[in-house]
């Protein structure tokens, strides 16, 4: 009955240790197949900040009620980049104390490097009267470290 008790401890043990092997392996071949694409990734990553700095924004935005509660901020914005991105501008109204009132976001595509355009973003606000907004550049895609094709 112990050499019985031995012999299956003995054979979950060698099975676990061949399994470990075998993952060993198939794990070394898989990482050395693809060791570009996590370098990539991370160069991405990191460039990105540095793109969005690169993108200002072009005088004063305006907002204004058209109907409703309806809303639009117009304004511009310029690529100080030599490759054409795509933006995503956030729009906040405020009222008299800074307090947000509402925010809106608006995908301004394909901006050719160099270029200034025009952007207007829609939202809508609980309240139709504020004091100031403000316009941030929320992020940058395409064409980021060699990223995207348009």
């Amino acid at each position: 009955m112990m050499w019985l008790v031995f012999t299956r401890k003995a054979s979950v043990l060698v099975g676990l240790i061949a399994m470990i092997l075998l993952l060993a392996a198939c794990g070394g071949s898989t990482s050395s197949h693809s060791p570009t694409s996590p370098t990539k990734n991370a160069a991405v990553t990191a460039t990105a900040p540095q793109v969005v700095k690169l993108i200002t924004l072009v005088g004063p935005p305006t907002a204004k009620m058209l109907s409703g509660t309806t809303f639009d901020v117009v304004g511009q914005v310029k690529n100080g980049d030599d490759k054409q991105h795509d933006i995503t501008l956030q729009a906040t109204l405020l009222d008299a104390s800074g307090i947000k009132i509402a925010t809106a976001t608006q995908l301004v595509d394909n901006v050719a490097g160099g270029a200034t355009v025009a952007y207007t973003i829609s939202g809508t606000t609980p309240q139709p009267t504020w004091k100031s907004v403000q316009v941030t550049v929320l992020k940058v895609s395409e064409n980021i470290d060699g990223s995207g094709s348009d």
